[in-house]
């Protein structure tokens, strides 16, 4: 392979249950998803274009980053992303790799991207930005570099799964808000649907297992309950 193809940090973003969306948007003809789309993205219209590419195309957001040494920085792109999706409604997941990539006026050839796409679809599953382990080991070399990693907050770790930390002291309570309205828009829907069910409990979990949770917020997603003779439907 030609030495001119560079490594790079990329990111690739998936929004959940897109087609169901756009599906209800032709049905209504109100085009409310296409107005949360665009709201959503436009977080990204204060993003520094010298330092980091992005184009959205259907339901996949793409953001690259040349600079390996500038992870904090992308993290924190997409952290802003992640929660502008939200915001609108939205729950998304991706990941995050760094390998060769190349992007012309007329091709995109990249290892990156393809790498990315893999831990999205494989890893990802929740609404969360899994980041590739290879991408961790590499700071994890750098005592400085480590040291600003971790006093970042911007990643969480899970049963050996590293993943974007959106969640800090500031902003828990308006998380919580928006990822409970997501939950009742769509409540009706996850009736028996468990594989979509359970991405809320994820987000719930996720909320409530974070050191920034406020103790005067309840749970919000329904539990197991014994059957009476009333029915529990």
């Amino acid at each position: 392979m030609s030495n001119s193809v560079p490594y790079v940090l990329a990111a690739l973003l998936d929004v959940i249950g897109y087609r169901g969306r756009l599906e209800r948007d032709r049905e209504t003809g109100r085009f409310e998803f296409k107005d949360a789309l665009q709201r959503a993205v436009s977080a990204l219209s204060e993003v520094n274009e010298a330092e980091y590419a992005y184009q959205a195309i259907s339901d996949m957001i793409i953001v690259t980053c040349s600079r390996i040494d500038d992870i904090l920085g992308l993290l924190r792109v997409l952290k802003s992303v992640q929660l502008s999706f939200l915001r609108e409604g939205l729950l998304i997941r991706g990941g995050v790799a760094y390998e060769r990539h190349f992007k012309s006026s007329n091709i995109t050839y990249s290892h990156a991207l393809a790498l990315a796409y893999q831990i999205e679809s494989s890893l990802a599953i929740y609404p969360r930005v899994v980041i590739d382990h290879n991408v961790i080991d590499m700071k994890r070399g750098n005592a400085g570099e480590w040291s600003q990693l971790t006093e970042s907050n911007l990643v969480c770790v899970c049963n050996g799964v590293y993943f974007l930390n959106i969640l800090d002291e500031d902003n828990w309570g308006g998380v919580y808000k928006w990822a409970r309205n997501v939950y009742e828009a769509d409540r009706e829907s996850l009736v028996r649907r468990e594989k979509e069910f359970m991405k809320h409990a994820w987000v719930e979990d996720y909320l409530f297992g974070s050191p920034f949770a406020k103790d005067n917020f309840e749970r919000y997603m329904p539990t197991p309950t014994l059957l009476t003779r009333e029915g529990t439907e």
